[in-house]
């Protein structure tokens, strides 16, 4: 199951990496042609700022499941240079803290995408349930994310010059 977990994460890792990518890509000429199609033609594209949010929305929930991944999500740190073993004690509530997190994510993510699933943009003929898919999906990631981190042995809670230390 370990080596599941692992495997899995590091294949979302790699599709969520080139998946924001592409989508950030697609944004900056999407913005470009909005700024030039408005200024230059006098014409704006009135369904860019529908289909941006949705792109946003991706980009950023897919991010988040990335910096999941690297460790590079934020930490607060309590204690500075004293008490490790209390450091570590609270790296394992927070992990446990941020599952609990994410599946109330889940939850009330896959509750908000039934609820606006039948609703359509103005401007652009797709379900505005689209914009709210990446809640939950990418809670679900960043929680295999995590799992993977812990199975490695590996704790996101903790920096990696702390883990040195420990």
């Amino acid at each position: 199951m370990k080596k599941f977990i692992i495997s899995l994460s590091d294949l979302l890792y790699k599709l969520f990496k080139e998946l924001d990518i592409i989508l950030l890509l697609i944004l900056a000429i999407l913005t470009f042609s909005g700024v030039i199609s408005r200024y230059m033609f006098n014409n704006p594209l009135v369904w860019l700022y529908e289909l941006t949010l949705v792109l946003f929305s991706w980009i950023i929930f897919g991010g988040v499941s990335i910096a999941f991944k690297r460790g590079e999500n934020i930490r607060v740190d309590l204690f500075g240079d004293h008490r490790k073993k209390l450091k570590k004690v609270f790296a394992i509530f927070g992990n446990i803290f941020t599952i609990i997190f994410l599946l109330v994510i889940i939850k009330q993510g896959i509750t908000i995408v039934s609820t606006t699933w039948s609703q359509q943009y103005n401007t652009i003929d797709i379900s505005t349930a689209w914009f709210y898919i990446p809640f939950p999906l990418c809670a679900l990631v960043s929680i295999i994310h995590l799992l993977s981190a812990l199975f490695e042995g590996k704790n996101p809670l903790i920096h990696d010059e702390e883990k040195e230390g420990v």
